[in-house]
């Protein structure tokens, strides 16, 4: 392509303290172009992100569009040069329409200063209908599912006059439906000629959407090239470093013979929904985004006022949980979906997020005691490989797979019999992937009953037992583990009804 290109990055660079976080960098981007950013977590992605979007300064190189050196003090000088950002946590107002939220920032004024909010809505609708965005202006942000809320930060980077879209993540709570709509969204703004920078750690996505590829390693570039001129298996060796045997799910383990668990959950005003698991079995829960997945996940573990999840065992135990205290007690374990939302301190340290489900055992009179709390935790996290400075280091500074690895050290610390996992691999790269699933695997050998939410149904279909399709926070079918990803789908999806967005939660 002739002309300079639209964005071009020389040396960029981020220093924090003593330690690079990005080193060195070189991109060269054009307009039209859906250009992959690849790493592992901690490669430097999120931090490179965060200099485009004006959030940081550089502290080395320079960022150029169409050949001329800028530089952001702010997000909002990002945007008015043209850059508009997706992050992977979600900025929405959950007390605002979606309307507001998309103008939030830039709202439409009267003459007199006022708030227009009738040409708001009017701008609104034309943008949802412009690029098939299946969100209603007027519905108020917290009544979205997590899906429908990044549908609204796409609205909100589209409402501006934007050049360069960032997308962190962008698939990672969405359906196969709203994925494709996402793409066909996305091969549209390319286009009409704008940049789409893509990051993701599902390859079958990158190899779909993209035209290029670059590769971040420890904050440094290692790799560039036309997505279509490279193998699968050289992009992992480039992200991790070295050869890595990808799977897309761990493989299935052996379950006891027979159903040794019953779990029925009861709600007043609503007919109770009965599941079975076997100790060392893999329980799939499939469907739709919105399908309530999560609300019957988390009822399971005393996470939803009013319910109670009665469990009883072929050998006659029965307990009854109706909070997490109870489901502790007995070994009822949730790993959340949303880790920084709903799963951890994000000030505290490593090791008091790590150590959180069980307090009962390093504490003394009331009071934690550093030293044991060490004790517990350290084998367990070196168990998962957790990269960090120390255990003291507050949780938000690591990656977001060593986050996960994190929480998943605070359910092996809290000894569960069932372990109820809530998208266990969004957000995290090839290598870590292949660490959960590991640690899923051997949880099952062990013979804990384990549930799992998951959203790609790929992965489910690899390494769920059994597969039970989720509607309205009922089970509505069965599958095999045999199954095909169409018939999850097809289970999902009432005859006549199309899925809708627009549950608080899945």
């Amino acid at each position: 392509m002739s002309g300079a290109p639209l964005l071009e990055l020389k040396g960029l660079g981020k220093r924090y303290g003593a330690v690079w976080a990005l080193q060195g960098v070189d991109l060269v981007a054009r307009a039209g172009e859906v250009h992959a950013l690849l790493g592992a977590n901690g490669a430097g992605k999120s931090t490179l992100l965060h200099l485009l979007a004006g959030i940081s300064a550089p502290s080395a190189g320079e960022i150029r569009l169409d050949g001329r050196t800028v530089r952001f003090a702010s997000p909002a000088d990002a945007a008015a040069a043209g850059v508009a950002s997706v992050h992977q946590e979600l900025a929405v107002l959950p007390e605002l329409t979606v309307a507001e939220n998309v103008w939030l920032g830039h709202e439409p004024r009267t003459r007199t200063g006022l708030l227009d909010r009738r040409t708001m809505r009017a701008r609104t609708v034309e943008l949802v209908q412009r690029y098939g965005l299946p969100i209603d202006p007027d519905t108020v942000a917290r009544q979205l599912s997590v899906a429908g809320r990044q549908l609204v930060e796409i609205a909100r980077a589209l409402s501006a006059s934007t050049r360069i879209l960032t997308l962190d993540e962008p698939s990672a709570v969405l359906s196969m439906q709203e994925r494709d709509r996402l793409f066909a969204i996305v091969r549209t703004l390319s286009a009409k000629g704008l940049l789409v920078l893509f990051v993701s750690h599902r390859l079958d996505e990158v190899f779909e959407i993209t035209d290029r590829v670059t590769v971040l390693r420890n904050g440094r570039r290692v790799f560039e090239a036309a997505t279509a001129q490279v193998a699968r298996s050289a992009l992992v060796r480039h992200m991790v470093g070295h050869a890595v045997d990808e799977r897309t799910a761990p493989a299935r383990s052996t379950t006891s013979a027979g159903e040794t668990l019953t779990i029925r959950v009861e709600r007043q005003g609503a007919d109770p929904v009965t599941l079975s698991a076997g100790a060392g079995e893999i329980l799939g829960l499939g469907g739709l985004v919105g399908a309530g997945r999560t609300r019957l996940a988390r009822r399971l573990a005393g996470l939803e006022p009013g319910v109670a999840a009665r469990y009883r065992y072929a050998n006659g135990e029965a307990f009854t949980v109706r909070s997490v205290r109870d489901a502790i007690a007995h070994g009822v374990v949730y790993l959340t979906e949303d880790r920084k939302r709903d799963g951890l301190f994000l000030n505290l340290p490593v090791a008091s997020n790590a150590s959180a489900a069980a307090l009962a055992s390093i504490a003394r009179l009331g009071f934690v005691s550093r030293r044991r709390e060490h004790a517990a935790v350290a084998p367990v996290l070196d168990r998962l490989r957790l990269v960090a400075a120390s255990l003291r280091a507050p949780v938000r500074s690591l990656s977001g797979g060593n986050q996960q690895k994190v929480l998943f050290g605070r359910a092996l610390l809290a000894r569960p019999r069932v372990l109820v996992c809530d998208e266990p691999t969004r957000g995290v790269d090839v290598g870590a992937r292949e660490e959960i699933y590991a640690l899923i695997e051997s949880l099952a050998r062990s013979g804990v009953a384990i549930v799992v939410v998951s959203s790609d149904l790929k992965e489910l279909l690899g390494f769920a037992h059994r597969i039970l399709v989720v509607r309205e926070a009922r089970v509505v079918a069965e599958l095999p583990p045999n199954a095909q990803e169409h018939d999850i789908v097809e289970a999902s999806v009432p005859s006549g009804a199309p899925a809708l967005q627009r549950s608080s939660e899945d």
